[in-house]
């Protein structure tokens, strides 16, 4: 495929979180717009007892190489130029990640990188807007496994990122000692992330629309029948979703909507009562479910390269 400045470049972008393997395959189009050709999400749960052992464990490795062994062969089926990995929360917190980034490159023949949170948090920002159209300033938020993302841009221009050690399986492993969790887990989960969100100026939040870019929304967009790309959301039905979920077995969870929610079935009530947390510290009564996130962000980056 032409490579020219001038002609789309055919990107696969991976996105290895703390719980999904996300592969995208897009053209990057010389006016700087995404032509999304394939987006495979598949489960690995990298991030499995890191928080607890500060390590990535055997199992959660072989299952992350197996899951990229079939985004390039994704990749190749769609005569992508180039594949590029971004690694987030568990690749960033684990101690040996080093020998991930070792199988990867000898098993597969890729380059596994791994973003820090302010990478993160910036080419989350990108990607989310990317398939938001006609938006070009927002406040971004990607509630991920491991951790959460927000940013605040205009024109082009990030004003604020922050990247914090708080995510759904994060949760989830640290306080919901049961399943479903009891009110005083849930409380403790609340407290704790009022902490966290407590760090940041409201005032740093202000005065631009809400866009999550994460599973979170194509989650609750899914659970609400919404059929629109980029449907809005309001937060009372972010607390009654949030509410319902955390009174659920995962079995029960996964039955909502298997093919949405089989693999996150036991961490969606975390990730409701993250996004449900955010809304409410800072007061926004809506949020757009957008479709684009951190690889999309990446196939930009690389496409312009």
């Amino acid at each position: 495929m032409a490579t020219e400045q001038n002609h789309a470049r055919r990107i696969a972008a991976i996105d290895v979180g703390t719980n999904t393997v996300m592969c995208l395959v897009a053209d990057v189009l010389p006016d700087g717009s995404l032509e999304v050709l394939t987006d495979e999400e598949r489960f690995a749960r990298l991030g499995e007892g890191v928080d607890e052992t500060g390590r990535l464990s055997e199992a959660s490795m072989d299952r992350v190489v197996a899951r990229l062994a079939e985004c390039k062969t994704t990749a190749e089926r769609f005569d992508a130029e180039t594949i590029v990995i971004g690694a987030t929360s568990a690749s960033r917190d684990a101690t040996n990640t080093e020998e991930l980034i070792r199988r990867v490159n000898d098993e597969l023949g890729l380059d596994y990188r791994v973003l820090s949170g302010e990478e993160e948090a910036e080419l989350s920002f990108r990607g989310a807007l990317a398939l938001v159209p006609g938006t070009s300033e927002a406040r971004v938020l990607d509630v991920g496994g491991g951790s959460t993302e927000i940013v605040v841009g205009e024109d082009g221009a990030i004003r604020f990122r922050t990247s914090m050690d708080v995510g759904s399986v994060r949760l989830t492993e640290q306080f919901f000692l049961s399943t479903p969790p009891s009110a005083v887990q849930i409380r403790r989960a609340e407290r704790a992330l009022d902490a966290v969100l407590g760090m940041i100026s409201r005032d740093s939040l202000a005065g631009l629309p809400l866009i999550e870019g994460g599973g979170t929304a194509r989650v609750l967009a899914s659970l609400i029948g919404a059929g629109e790309p980029a449907p809005t959301i309001p937060r009372r039905v972010v607390r009654e979703w949030r509410d319902r979920l955390l009174t659920m077995s995962p079995d029960k969870v996964r039955a909502l909507n298997p093919d949405m929610l089989g693999g996150r079935e036991d961490i969606a009530g975390a990730t409701l009562l993250i996004l449900d947390a955010v809304m409410q510290r800072f007061g926004f009564e809506a949020f757009i479910a957008g479709q684009g996130g951190l690889r999309h962000g990446l196939a930009l980056l690389n496409g312009e390269r």
